[in-house]
């Protein structure tokens, strides 16, 4: 997959930022691969990045550091 799925611009191999919600947690992991598109920035992750991120929530693996969060309220 090199074309992006909306806008047909091209697709780079990147290391992204991914917040992933796993049982009413909130984690964020570093360093996911992924492939961004050039024009629109749109994220795509092939089943192996995936599944490394299930992995590693599931798997409740050692934080490399615990930042606090700020939480707004847009109602």
């Amino acid at each position: 997959m090199n074309e992006c799925l909306y806008c047909k611009g091209h697709l780079e191999a990147r290391l992204v930022s991914r917040v992933q919600a796993y049982h009413g947690r909130w984690y964020l992991i570093e360093h996911v691969p992924a492939l961004v598109c050039s024009q629109c920035g749109e994220t795509f992750y092939t089943p192996q990045a995936h599944d490394l991120v299930l992995s590693l929530v599931r798997e409740a693996a050692a934080p490399v550091r615990i930042d606090p969060l700020t939480v707004l309220d847009a109602s």
